[in-house]
């Protein structure tokens, strides 16, 4: 069966106009627009019409983000939107992706209360909706190098991401998440959009030489938050392949700062060792 693409999309006041193609000419399937929360599970089903038209078979859905279950809106999170395709005795579920020509740049709504809606295009390709613009995870990416800053006593993750399969962010953070809490350490990325690729540098300092709150001690796991109007995605990075391994004075004594080695997450662990 042939994968529906995605003609028009589109907001409405509230509604989000879905129109499309599921191929040539043929039998008129029953169709339904499904809704799955990509983190908890949930389902929402939402009508959808199929008809034939010019020689293809054209669908159509609205989705009403403001009121879409018994007058309440969609609930916050990021939903997969699918395309169900046939009858409950056999019925297959496919992604909707967008037809060559459509601008596949997100669409965005802002509903009352400051709540941010996009319907965009994931790394996939296929369509996705987030509500209410928290961080969420994207998958992952290998960081290009992480070196020690003797001079500034830090160490610096640089690498970059292909522009082909995201839009150009407004800002980034390498977010490092420690272990055995829920300590978070935050630093500021600098992107730079070169040919066909972005790229970020973060500098992590690990001495009170230049500020006053270093990376504290444990083993934390790092991640790159990027975001854009109105939504956060994070990334997992995964270890260069030179790791540091250095000593740094901290509290009248020497800690060990290190990062781990490809292939691996990337994890930087200070005083341990």
């Amino acid at each position: 069966m042939p994968e529906p693409h995605l003609t028009e999309v589109g907001w409405t006041g509230s509604v989000l106009r879905l129109a499309g193609l599921l191929g040539p000419g043929g039998p008129v399937p029953e169709v339904e627009l499904v809704l799955r929360d990509r983190e908890e599970g949930g389902v929402v089903r939402v009508p959808a019409t199929a008809a034939a038209r010019d020689g293809a078979v054209a669908f159509e859905a609205r989705v009403d983000v403001a009121a879409i279950t018994n007058g309440d809106p969609l609930p916050g999170g990021l939903w997969d939107a699918r395309l169900a395709i046939g009858g409950p005795d056999g019925r297959t579920v496919l992604p909707l992706r967008h037809a060559p020509g459509l601008d596949a740049s997100p669409r965005r709504l802002f509903l009352p209360g400051s709540a941010a809606v996009i319907a965009y295009f994931d790394r996939a390709g296929a369509l996705a909706v987030d509500v209410g613009g928290r961080p969420h995870a994207a998958g992952s990416a290998r960081a290009d190098m992480t070196h020690w800053n003797a001079a500034r006593r830090e160490i610096v993750v640089a690498g970059h991401l292909d522009l082909r399969e995201i839009s150009m962010p407004v800002s980034g953070t390498l977010v490092l998440s420690e272990r055995r809490s829920e300590r978070t350490f935050e630093v500021i990325a600098m992107l730079e959009e070169r040919p066909g690729r972005l790229c970020y540098t973060a500098a992590v300092p690990v001495s009170r030489t230049f500020v006053d709150d270093p990376l504290p001690r444990g083993a934390w796991d790092a991640s790159l938050c990027l975001g854009f109007s109105g939504m956060h995605r994070e990334l997992r990075l995964l270890a260069a392949g030179e790791p540091v391994d250095v000593r740094v004075w901290r509290r009248l004594r020497h800690v060990r700062v290190a990062s781990s080695a490809a292939p691996g997450p990337l994890t930087i662990t200070v005083g341990r060792g």
